[in-house]
């Protein structure tokens, strides 16, 4: 089997980095949006431009949005800003939405299972690293016990010791 300098098996090195690249990715991507969903300002989108985008999970085409943004208070507005979210056809009226402040890119839908969901991805994908640095571990030290020999007879608790040779 291949092995790299320090002992681990390519069969653990491939897990280990896939792993860590998608658990890495998928909260880089959900953690903004569910900080923005919690601690940011309230207000409403109103779509202007629409696109069709890709293909949901469910197989049916989603659209994208580009709208203005309206605070809640009243005081900012937010021309031409983007949404974070798909819809199934065009919004017809207001949708609640919050951004990160007067001069955020872009705002999200107040739909909390649209970043839990990716963060929890994120999470069983750091799963599959642990499970492979473990395994790793257990086979070099597999390698080493087997390198060194032999173990030791153990003393039988039960004996004076060895016979005295005469």
């Amino acid at each position: 089997m291949t092995r790299t300098n320090s002992g681990v098996r390519w069969l653990h090195v491939v897990p280990i980095a896939v792993g860590i690249a998608v658990g890495i990715f998928m909260c880089h991507v959900a953690v903004p949006r569910l900080i923005t969903q919690l601690t940011g300002v309230d207000g409403t989108f109103r779509a202007e431009r629409c696109t069709w985008g890709e293909f949901d999970s469910r197989g049916d085409r989603t659209m994208t949005c580009a709208g203005n943004f309206a605070a809640a208070d009243g005081s900012f507005t937010l021309p031409g800003i983007r949404i974070d979210g798909v819809f199934d056809d065009r919004p017809r009226g207001p949708v609640a939405a919050r951004v990160g402040g007067p001069s955020a890119g872009h705002a999200v839908q107040m739909d909390l299972a649209s970043s839990l969901a990716p963060i929890g991805l994120g999470l069983t994908a750091f799963a599959f690293p642990a499970w492979a640095l473990t395994a790793a571990a257990r086979d070099a030290a597999d390698r080493r016990r087997r390198r060194s020999g032999p173990p030791a007879p153990e003393a039988d608790p039960h004996s004076w010791g060895p016979l005295p040779t005469p």
